[in-house]
């Protein structure tokens, strides 16, 4: 490869590596010229502003976009009403990436054209650290871009006819196509204004998100009360989220289809379980309804700038539609957020229910109304919670130890009790009506002692088909990565080596 930054230069490499290290050591000033080109920053007089709005306005009136450019009017209003609230992040790279081909000489060749994009990859491979598939993907869209500028230019065209000479014949005419400078110019100038207003400040950019792709800003939610330290979550309506899942019609279609498979399969084989509809509790459930899955865990986030660099723990709240099929299910893109919050504030019982209380809301109103989504009502119900154990407990109301007393939300075995060999006939197992007796005595009682494990009455109270006792299954995934599995299976070896079943050296 040829160096061809520099006219003088023109220096050839084998290697990528060696053409790296030859630009980092000969036209390193190129590359970070971004200071020294600061000042050469150039202000547009006002009445010149004004002319570029006025040529805005014109060319979205004359193509018919009257309600985007009020929209657009008003989100100039409202940014400047909030420009406080949302500064912008990127000055200094976007004066940098501007810098490229402010070297004090108009491009006025293909040489200098080649040579302001090469200096523009190197920055972003270099400076901004971007992978070669991010690239490509900006380089692709550079072309779709001017392929789209093509069709537009195209459409402002006007037809002429022009007399061609050649040695056979003397002249003939021909149909062309021409456009006006004037004409060319404002196109371009409404392309530029039309970019710049939607990326020159975050709050721009969420308005432009929302208005042609659905963007849906999550809720805040308050969790302090007045005079405390304010704390927030965040919450994002399911109905929307819905909504946009269930608008693309072969999805609902592979729904229905695997729903009816599900009945069809355990109609003839008893024993299956697919979902909670198949088990003792699912009788509850209609069978045309799509179920609605919680699922809730924690994430750490790690702050290596400033004073506080510790770990600071998420809790994360997703719900998923567990009648999908299971090829889409572990997908990510069917797993969706419902709400984020610091993990500390849910251990306030106060505090956890103002925050669990619009997640509750909107499950319970999916459930009594559904949602109609091109000509279909759909039909959901909740199924149950999934966590880890102290997620679980959290979330149910139980003690958050499990080192002493009554550690199991399914049954009344106490921690010294846990490795006895008691059967499981003598043990007694929660029921509702237990668990909903207990907690009518605590909430009865001033001091609000723990009974029997059970500490308060669960976050999730008020939401249509949550119970603590039946809503909160255990996650596999969690007991195999806590080692629950490999203790049991160890506990099997070694029984039957004990009963001579098998031998050490079998194992």
């Amino acid at each position: 490869m040829t160096c061809n930054l520099h006219r003088s230069c023109g220096v050839l490499y084998k290697t990528y590596a060696g053409y790296k290290s030859h630009i980092y050591r000969q036209h390193l000033s190129e590359l970070h010229s971004t200071e020294k080109n600061h000042n050469n920053l150039t202000t547009i007089p006002v009445s010149k502003q004004e002319d570029n709005m006025n040529l805005l306005v014109e060319s979205d009136l004359t193509n018919g976009d009257i309600n985007d450019q009020l929209n657009f009017a008003n989100d100039n209003i409202e940014s400047m009403v909030q420009k406080d609230d949302y500064e912008t992040g990127f000055d200094d790279s976007v004066l940098s990436f501007g810098s490229i081909t402010n070297d004090g000489k108009q491009l006025g060749s293909m040489w200098d054209i080649k040579r302001s994009y090469i200096l523009f990859m190197l920055q972003l491979r270099e400076e901004c650290l971007l992978p070669k598939n991010v690239m490509s993907i900006i380089s692709t869209y550079i072309i779709t871009l001017m392929q789209n500028l093509e069709t537009l230019l195209e459409k402002k065209a006007f037809n002429y006819t022009a007399e061609s000479y050649s040695a056979v014949s003397s002249s003939r005419k021909e149909n062309k196509k021409a456009i006006e400078f004037d004409q060319l110019k404002h196109v371009l100038d409404d392309i530029r204004n039309a970019i710049q207003s939607n990326t020159k400040n975050e709050y721009q950019f969420v308005k432009q998100c929302e208005k042609y792709f659905a963007y849906t800003s999550p809720e805040e939610i308050v969790l302090s009360s007045a005079g405390e330290v304010p704390e927030h979550a965040y919450f994002i309506p399911i109905e929307k989220t819905l909504s946009s899942m269930l608008n693309y019609q072969p999805l609902v279609i592979q729904i229905l289809e695997n729903i009816q498979q599900q009945q069809t399969t355990t109609k003839h084989d008893d024993d299956l379980m697919f979902s909670i509809r198949d088990g003792y509790h699912g009788s509850r459930l209609d069978h045309d309804s799509l179920l609605l899955q919680l699922y809730l865990d924690d994430i750490g986030l790690t702050n290596p700038i400033g004073s506080k660099r510790d770990e600071h723990k998420m809790c994360m709240i997703y719900f998923s539609l567990e009648d999908i099929p299971d090829q889409l299910r572990s997908k990510v893109d069917f797993i969706q957020l419902v709400g984020v919050c610091e993990s500390k504030t849910l251990k306030d019982n106060i505090k956890a229910k103002r925050f669990f209380q619009p997640i509750i809301d909107n499950l319970n109103k999916l459930q009594l109304h559904g949602l109609v989504i091109n000509g279909i009502h759909h039909k959901f119900s909740f199924s149950t919670v999934v966590a880890d154990n102290l997620a679980a407990h959290l979330v149910g109301g139980f003690r958050l130890c499990f080192n002493s007393g009554h550690f199991c939300r399914r049954c009344y075995v106490t921690y010294d009790e846990k490795n006895l060999p008691i059967p499981l006939s003598q043990i007694k197992i929660r029921t509702i009506f237990d668990h909903d007796d207990l907690v009518k005595r605590i909430m009865n009682d001033p001091n609000k002692f723990p009974l029997m494990g059970v500490i308060d009455q669960s976050p999730l109270n008020d939401l249509i088909g949550f119970h603590p006792i039946v809503s909160l299954p255990g996650d596999i995934m969690h007991d195999f990565i806590e080692g629950a599995c490999p203790l049991v299976v160890m506990s099997l070896l070694k029984q039957a080596s004990s009963m001579r079943l098998i031998t050490y050296g079998e194992k």
